[in-house]
Order: structure tokens, then sequence, then C-alpha cells
């Protein structure tokens, strides 16, 4: 018999910086609902999800331009506002096509295995109340800068009804689920354009405001000059960072190189947490917080990053 254990609260305590009687009770009661039990994988496994890591970086179709990538989103977010105006709203309509069923996933430092096909992202889910609950309350409006298929904004409508949020894309698809969630579904969410590469050059952010990025970051490599500088000139109240972060793997480690090899050949983010500790040793801005939680996806994790720039 193999052991199995389950993600519990106190393990998203421990992940997110909460003690355990702070967990929110929305919360746990999404946690309730989700079938978290686990046992580790075998070596057998191992090497069998190491295998399909190393064959999917063989492959030349996960290495694309940034035209190809505005591509591939828009058509992504295009299917998913098809389904929001066919099938209306709910969490499963907006929920993005990347999020395939797979019985790995990497957590607390090892390779895990769950008969819950869709782990990755029902553990997503309660990252986020977690995430947003503790740092975005106290601000009015909410800006998410690559806001894909609109599902964070959905959740944030939902936990702040009365803050003004605005969804930032460069693809108009996405632009036009935002607008549409105002539209059709009475939220108050405004779709914007917006190019990460190559943002507006003066602030655009009413200030006081927050800006969030949840999994968008990780699609511009090292092209995130023009858009930090915008950030750090902004008067904004708090930036947060969810995202594939580079620094927190260590390459000596079997698991974690595989997220490298492989974040490379996506040319995912890379050195973005660097600059910001730079930033913050020059007295630009204050690096709130930067950690990883060790709550994986299938190929790769998430870190949070929180700060604020100083004027």
């Amino acid at each position: 018999m193999h052991k199995t254990n389950r993600i519990v609260g106190k393990d998203f305590s421990r992940m997110f910086k909460y003690s355990v009687d702070e967990l929110p009770q929305i919360f746990l009661s999404a946690l309730e609902k989700v079938e978290t039990t686990y046992r580790d994988a075998n070596l057998e496994e191992f090497q069998e999800y190491a295998l399909e890591v190393l064959k999917k970086n063989s492959d030349p179709y996960i290495t694309r331009t940034a035209e190809e990538n505005l591509e591939a989103f828009e058509k992504g977010w295009e299917e998913n506002l098809e389904i929001l105006k066919q099938e209306g709203l709910s969490s499963e309509s907006l929920r993005p096509k990347y999020f395939r069923p797979n019985k790995f996933l990497r957590y607390d430092k090892k390779l895990i295995i769950s008969d819950n096909l869709a782990l990755e992202y029902d553990l997503f889910n309660l990252a986020r109340y977690l995430i947003f609950l503790r740092y975005l309350a106290p601000y009015e409006e909410i800006y998410e800068l690559g806001c894909g298929s609109c599902q964070n904004l959905l959740l944030l409508s939902e936990l702040f009804p009365a803050k003004r949020l605005f969804g930032l894309d460069w693809a108009s698809s996405s632009v036009e689920i935002a607008n549409l969630l105002a539209r059709k579904f009475n939220k108050n969410v405004e779709g914007m354009p917006f190019d990460l590469l190559n943002p507006p050059p003066r602030n655009i952010f009413k200030p006081g405001s927050a800006v969030i990025t949840i999994h968008s970051l990780e699609q511009i490599g090292t092209h995130y000059a023009k858009l930090l500088s915008l950030l750090t000139d902004s008067k904004l109240g708090l930036v947060l960072h969810y995202e594939p972060v580079m620094e927190f793997y260590d390459e000596n480690n079997l698991l974690d190189y595989l997220a490298v090899m492989y974040s490379r050949k996506r040319n995912y983010l890379s050195g973005f947490l660097t600059s910001l500790r730079h930033l913050h040793e020059e007295g630009k801005i204050e690096l709130l917080g930067a950690w990883r939680p060790y709550l994986g996806g299938v190929l790769h994790e998430s870190s949070l990053i929180i700060w604020r720039p100083i004027h």
C-alpha cells in the first residue's frame, strides 16, 4: 500500500504565511470541497515524469516568438470568450485551457501523484483566495496586467464587489471578456489594451492603487525593463506578482533543474527578482516579501513577490 497524505489548512498557512487561526472561512469552505489526497511518486514514476519533461523540452513547438505568443493567446482567450457568451458566467467558463489533467504535481519540494487530475488548478484557486484577501483588501482600484481569461478579475469581483477592477492585456479577446463582465454580468470591471513588452511610457494607474500579475510575466523572459520602469515611476500602493521565479530554483536538485530547463526553453521570466532586489538596495522600491511557497504546477512553480515604489 502507498502511504497517502492530504493537503490541509495548516499546509496553506505554511505556504502563504498565515497563522492557522487566520485562515479565512471562505477559503476553508472552498478547501473542504477539494480532493487533496496524494502520495509521493516512487522512483519508477519519477523516471516517467522526467522522461515526459525531457521529451517536451525537445519539441520545437514550445519555443515561440512574441508574435506567435500573441496569436496563441488570442486564440485561447477567444475560446473562453465564446464559452462565456454561450454558456454564461462561471469559474469554469473562464478557466484557461493550459490547465490540463495530469496525475503529476510538484509540491513541497517533491513530486507527488494524485487521483484528482485537476489538483493543480484546484490548488491554484485556493492559493488565490489567500493571496487576494491578505494583500489586496486595502486598495480600491486593482489593475491586473496580462489578465488573460479574466478568471482572477472574476474572483476579485466576488471577494470585493465594491472595488474598481481593470483588466489589461495585449489580446483583444481578453479585453472583450473584461468588458463583457461589466456589460452583461454587472461586474465592476473595465478592459484596457496593454502590451507588457511595450507599455506606455507614462503613469496610467490611479495613485495608491494596486497592480497584480498572475502567470503573465512568465511570458516576457528578460524583456521587463520598460514595464519595471513604468511601475517604479508610478505612485502605486502595492505591486504583487504570482509568477515562476527562476532565482528560487536549486539547480543542484533534479526536480528543480527540470523546471529550469523547461523555463529556459520557453524563455520564461528570468532575472526579474534580481532586478527588484537591486532597486530595493538603491532605495527606489520597498521589497515587502519574496518567497517560494513550494506549491507547484506540473512543470514549474509560481512564487510570490510583493513590493511598492518609493517616491
